[in-house]
């Protein structure tokens, strides 16, 4: 991402979508410490939603966008050299 996220709807939807990634991540974490650290972010997110007093619609609207914008990431860092020995 090269920008920083402009609205608290943005930044928890970063949060949200990055505990996916550190959850499915077997390369640099175990399983329980990338479920650990997943929930952790996912409580970060959740924070910001509470205490950002964000519109449930506008975060569902951001989710949907973000979620065309990070399927083509996964993607890439799934398909990334690193990850390759592991598929």
């Amino acid at each position: 991402m090269n920008a920083v996220p402009e609205t608290p709807a943005q930044a928890a939807v970063f949060l949200e979508e990055l505990a996916k990634i550190v959850q499915k991540s077997s390369v640099a974490y175990s399983a329980d410490a990338a479920a650990d650290l997943a929930a952790h972010i996912r409580g970060m997110a959740e924070a910001v939603t509470t205490e950002a007093r964000v519109d449930p619609a506008r975060l569902s609207t951001t989710r949907q966008y973000a979620a065309l914008d990070w399927y083509n990431e996964i993607k890439a860092v799934v398909y990334a050299a690193e990850h390759r020995p592991t598929l």
